[in-house]
């Protein structure tokens, strides 16, 4: 949609003067102020759940979010042909966070840190429909996913260079990966959810860029449309893995990483092994190649070689900066 329906502005009582989209979503400046517009694919019951839970956290001293907009009708969403869209305030002298910066890496572990420690809230029965999923299910899923490609490239009549990197490099990547499934299970990754979701933790399974913004205060989060009740360990290795893609030579040694972040929110002994260990998983390689055989066609085969090419010339890399989590 290229142009904002009229009638959605008008779902959440402002007049525009002016209207801008970026991306997927909208700037509309009005009488009020100025604010962000933008469809999302999260349900009604999911949205009010998000809100609850911001307001909760706000309420708890945690203010380093954005709340959704009240639509006329007095609800955190407006629907328009069976589409939800909600607006946030757009905030003035801010930017998007940079994770190549390490001003602003810090910031967002801190706000990330801060949000955990505060997000806390015990075992509620509303909670049910949101629990976070079990990582290590996760990650045997992608083994299996590993070996299903495996017999896919083998009845293969004719290779190219793409399925010859694979072969070449599956015995290392799938012994990395049960490696990864092992040190979770022997660390007790089970058990960790488990208090998390009897503690009633909140994580927000969501780090891009595009969800933050930072300003001479620090890193805000406005979206949190994907919070469930999880590990804080999910978040952390989600913000190390971006930081990793994203910086060719990461000038924030994980170590920092991990110490900016327990400055505010402690983790034990336990979770720094845990966290190694799904570190370790060789997600993005499967995730990479399984996109690619599955949809093989609308990607340009160029960029998927220097993709994986990429992955395979830094695992060495990424193991050393990964493994000076033992030194924690």
């Amino acid at each position: 949609m290229d142009i904002l329906d009229e009638r959605i502005p008008e779902g959440f009582n402002i007049k525009p003067k002016y209207i801008k989209k970026i991306k997927y979503m909208y700037i509309v400046k009005s009488e009020r102020g100025s604010f962000i517009i933008r469809r999302v694919s999260a349900d009604k019951d999911r949205i009010m759940f998000c809100d609850c839970i911001k307001e909760r956290i706000r309420r708890k001293g945690f203010r380093r979010i954005e709340m959704f907009e009240r639509s006329a009708q007095g609800l955190p969403y407006f629907e328009l042909e069976g589409a939800n869209y909600i607006m946030t305030a757009a905030v003035r002298d801010c930017q998007t966070p940079d994770y190549t910066d390490v001003v602003h890496m810090k910031e967002i572990v801190k706000a990330f840190a801060g949000l955990h420690k505060t997000a806390v809230f015990g075992a509620l029965e509303e909670f049910g429909s949101y629990l976070g999923g079990d990582i290590t299910e996760s990650f045997l899923n992608m083994l299996k996913e590993l070996k299903r490609l495996k017999r896919l490239v083998g009845r293969k009549r004719r290779l190219d260079d793409i399925d010859y990197i694979f072969i070449k490099n599956y015995d290392y990547f799938l012994k990395l990966g049960e490696s990864s499934v092992e040190g979770l299970y022997k660390f007790g990754y089970k058990t960790e959810e488990s208090r998390a979701r009897r503690e009633g933790r909140i994580a927000v399974n969501n780090v891009d860029e595009e969800t933050m913004y930072i300003n001479s205060s620090g890193v805000y989060m406005t979206d949190l449309l994907n919070l469930s009740v999880s590990s804080q360990l999910e978040d952390i290795k989600q913000l190390i893995s971006r930081y990793l893609k994203k910086c060719t030579f990461p000038q924030m040694d994980i170590c920092e990483i991990i110490k900016t972040y327990t400055s505010i929110c402690p983790l034990g002994d336990r979770q720094l092994k845990l966290l190694y260990y799904m570190l370790k998983f060789p997600d993005r390689y499967i995730t990479t190649y399984s996109d690619y055989y599955k949809k093989g066609h609308v990607f340009t085969p160029v960029y998927v070689h220097d993709s994986i090419q990429n992955i395979i010339d830094e695992r060495d890399k990424h193991d050393l900066y990964i493994s000076k989590l033992h030194e924690l």
